[in-house]
């Protein structure tokens, strides 16, 4: 690896230790990220031609290497029944949130904003699509609106926790009410599966 291939990469890994231990994207400067990098500031232009795309470029490293940690650890669960596996990929998929917010809330509403053929974080999760297609198999369009019903719900908790603990006391941060959360949510969109999406 040169020179610059390597102060590339300290540029990005600087920027992914900064935001996961809290710091907001507004909060990060040009100059707090080149100096733990040990690079000048235009190195960030050079490489990124923003910060802005420099962090998208971290989030997104941290989002890739969380899909492979929940690759494996599902690999263990892959007998399991498809509304449980789907189950416990959400559960996942929220404590990784819950424990990285400020990655996941860039990574989302970069998601939203850009809308790169993606609903939501999980679209393009392996684990989580083939669960979708074992449960409703041919039915592409009740998979889709399953699919994008969970996003809806996911991220809008997590988005609004603050106001919502605030108007009815659920919090998103506590494991057991979000665990409870998404096994109702399963229940209700999935198992119980009453609702007739045509």
């Amino acid at each position: 690896m040169g020179e610059k291939d390597a102060a590339k990469q300290r540029l990005v890994d600087v920027t992914i230790k900064m935001i996961c231990e809290g710091k907001k994207p507004s909060e990060i400067t040009v100059a707090d990220i080149t100096k733990k990098a040990e690079v000048g500031n235009g190195m960030v232009n050079y490489h990124f031609q923003s910060k802005d795309n420099l962090i998208r470029v971290a989030v997104k490293k941290v989002m890739s290497c969380a899909r492979k940690l929940l690759a494996e650890k599902m690999k263990a669960k892959e007998n399991l029944p498809a509304h449980e596996r789907l189950v416990l990929i959400l559960k996942e998929c929220m404590d990784f949130i819950a424990k990285n917010s400020e990655v996941a809330k860039i990574a989302i509403l970069d998601n939203l904003e850009n809308n790169e053929g993606e609903s939501h974080l999980l679209s393009n999760e392996e684990l989580y699509q083939n669960c979708l297609k074992e449960l409703y198999e041919e039915d592409t369009y009740k998979r889709s609106v399953k699919n994008y019903l969970m996003a809806s719900y996911l991220n809008y908790i997590f988005l609004k926790a603050e106001s919502i603990e605030k108007e009815i006391g659920f919090n998103f941060y506590n494991k057991d009410q979000r665990d409870k959360a998404i096994d109702n949510l399963v229940s209700d969109l999935i198992i119980n599966d009453k609702y007739d999406c045509k």
